[in-house]
Parts: structure tokens; C-alpha cells; sequence
């Protein structure tokens, strides 16, 4: 179940009917793994193309490669075609890229150059069969994925700026087929030490709206949870849930009673903590970048948000047999306790921040 709570965007009396009250609930902690199995493969820097593919669904906007390539040579990216979709790959001078999965909007791949020359892979993705279905996990998402509505809400390539030099600037866009007053951008920025993803939505109707579990999830690869430390949490407050695991879809008009999966409320007592204990938290007051470090790999990450209140974090601990092949913790901004009420002709902005400050 979903956890509900609220953030204003903009202050208004207006009173939030069921006719115009709008769930967009994240699918991204579908992606939250108790255990690891024979299933599940660990994906190095890119997607393989058959693991893409099978992953896919049918696009319903076809995705002319070729074309890409054309319009978009010489700005710092170029297009790899994996069957019904493709990878965008953003790239600088500098040596840092990111991956694009189109139509999915979702980043496979972050790659920095650190202080000893070489390059690191920041995010964690993996391929896990799911039944029939072949599923990539991980990575940077937003939760804007409706994966149980029959509508197909694909994200559209809109445009990309700047050149391999500076920065490197991938817009998408989206407009939700089933709620045709929402319509979302997402706009993905490389620059030399920073990745960013910055979601837009617009409520294009005539009454207020409402959304619920928006959030931007990042899956940071690390070496161990003993050598894996968030910095900069202390005097935080934060409330312990269970992990979030189904897939959440969109819905409308009166929402059922939802269980609520809190268990403990409390204070960041640490300003060191480590992340070598199972956990799940959403920090309900957090300061608005704190800095993940990885002892083991020697590398650190400062985790920045825009717009959001609230920050969930995700770490599996230490009780997997696997973990150490295949470490990862899961943090990002979220919406999750606090609905996001946004006024008509009103738009909302949210980013997440990964800053690498080891080049």
C-alpha cells in the first residue's frame, strides 16, 4: 500500500473534488528486491540489446534510429537501436556519460571519471525474470510508469541541446493518455560532475489536482554496506516502512482506505550513519543534499533534491548471500506521505541531484 501525505505547491482554499483528485502512484518500488535468485543478472554499464528488447513492450511511438542520429549528431549523444526501442547514450569530453532507455525514460547507466583516472559506474541496473516477462530493474526512475494501466504513457523524445564540452540536455515529454489534463516533462542534464533529472508537470484543467507518489529513485552501486555511509542526516526525522514492492498504477475519483505501512517515527541520531543493516525510511525533514560514501570503492555521491520534501532511502543490508556481488542502496526524493496539490494552469518541478565530487 502507499503511504499518503502532503506538500503544497501553491496555497489556495480551493477544495480537492473527487472529480479532480489524480493518483499517480510510483511503480519505481516495484523495483525493490527482497532476495536475489538465479533470475537475476547484474548489468555492467549498458543494456544488452536482447535484454532490452525482450524487456520492452510495443512501442506506440515508433522510433526512427536513423533519424535520430541525423538530427542529434555532434550535440554529445548517439542513439544504439535494441529492437522496439533504444538506448540514448550522453556523452562529454571529460569522459562522464549516461544512458537513456527511450520511451521508458529510464537511465541505465551513469559512468564518471574519479581522482585515480579511471571510470566508475555510479547506478546499479540488473535484468530479473518476472513470470514471462523480462524486466529491467534499477537504474534512475521516475514514477511517472504506469505498468498496471492498459493505456501505453510512453515518454517521447522532444529534443536534445548543447554539444560533448559542457553539458549535455535530453528533454522528454509525456502526456497521460487516461488524464489528458496532466502532462509531464523530464528533462535529463550531463554535466561534468553532475547528473540531473528534473520532472515538470502541468495541471492543464480547470480544477485543482492532486498527486501522490511522485518520486525520482536512484539505485547507487557500492562495494559493501560496512563501507557505505550516508553523511549529513543527523537531527532528520524519519519515519520506517516496509519496502514498497507492488506495482502501483493510476487512478481516479475516491481512493480506497489505504493501510498505512509505518512502523516508527524517530531522529536521525547519526551524522555518519552507516548502511550495513536492512532498512527502509522516509526522511520526512532532511537537509536538501547529503552525501553518500562508499569506503570500499574509495567514492562518493552527494545526493541533491528540488521540489520534493521528502527523501526515501533503501538499503538490503548485509543478510543477502549475494549482497557483496551485487550491492546497491536505493535513494531518492519522494511524495510518498505528502501529496503534491497543484493549482489549474499550475506547473510543478521536481529534480534530483547526483553530484560525483571525485574528478
Amino acid at each position: 500500500m502507499a503511504l499518503l501525505h502532503s506538500m503544497n505547491v501553491s496555497h489556495s482554499n480551493f477544495p480537492l473534488s473527487s472529480s479532480s483528485k489524480i493518483l499517480l502512484m510510483s511503480s519505481s518500488f516495484a523495483s525493490l528486491p527482497l532476495q536475489f535468485s538465479k533470475n537475476v543478472k547484474r548489468l555492467e554499464s549498458s543494456v544488452p540489446p536482447e535484454a532490452a528488447a525482450a524487456a520492452a513492450t510495443s512501442s506506440a511511438f515508433p522510433i526512427d534510429v536513423d533519424y535520430l542520429r541525423r538530427e542529434f549528431s555532434g550535440q554529445g549523444a548517439t542513439f544504439e537501436d535494441i529492437g522496439e526501442t533504444c538506448i540514448a547514450k550522453l556523452k562529454l569530453d571529460n569522459g562522464s556519460t549516461a544512458n537513456v532507455m527511450l520511451t521508458r525514460g529510464m537511465i541505465t547507466s551513469y559512468k564518471v571519471k574519479v581522482w585515480h583516472g579511471g571510470k566508475v559506474e555510479l547506478l546499479h541496473t540488473w535484468v530479473e525474470q518476472e513470470e514471462e516477462e523480462v524486466v529491467i530493474r534499477g537504474g534512475v526512475s521516475s514514477a511517472f510508469s504506469s505498468s498496471d494501466s492498459d493505456e501505453i504513457n510512453e515518454w517521447r523524445l522532444h529534443g536534445i541541446t548543447g554539444d560533448s564540452q559542457d553539458r549535455v540536455q535530453m528533454e522528454l515529454r509525456r502526456s497521460d493518455k487516461k488524464f489528458k489534463e496532466i502532462e509531464m516533462k523530464q528533462i535529463i542534464t550531463l554535466r561534468e560532475e553532475t547528473l540531473s533529472i528534473e520532472l515538470f508537470v502541468t495541471n492543464k484543467s480547470i480544477s485543482p489536482i492532486r498527486l501522490e507518489g511522485c518520486s525520482l529513485l536512484s539505485y547507487l552501486t557500492v562495494s559493501t554496506p560496512e563501507a557505505t555511509y550516508a553523511v549529513g542526516l543527523e537531527g532528520s526525522d524519519f519515519v520506517e516502512t516496509t519496502p514498497f514492492l507492488r506495482r502501483f498504477g493510476v487512478v481516479q475519483g475516491e481512493d480506497e482506505e489505504e493501510e498505512e505501512k509505518s512502523r516508527f517515527c524517530g531522529e536521525e541520531e547519526s551524522n555518519y550513519k552507516q548502511l550495513n543493516e536492512e532498512m527502509s525510511r522516509i526522511y520526512t525533514c532532511a537537509p536538501k543534499s547529503f552525501t553518500i560514501i562508499d569506503r570500499g570503492r574509495r567514492n562518493s555521491v552527494v545526493v541533491g533534491r528540488e521540489g520534493f520534501e521528502e527523501v526515501y532511502m533503501y538499503s538490503p543490508g548485509s543478510r543477502l548471500e549475494s549482497y557483496t556481488k551485487s550491492a546497491y542502496v536505493c535513494i531518492g526524493p519522494t511524495s510518498l506521505l505528502n501529496p503534491i496539490s497543484l493549482e489549474p494552469s499550475c506547473v510543478w518541478r521536481g529534480v534530483l541531484h547526483l553530484h560525483n565530487p571525485n574528478s
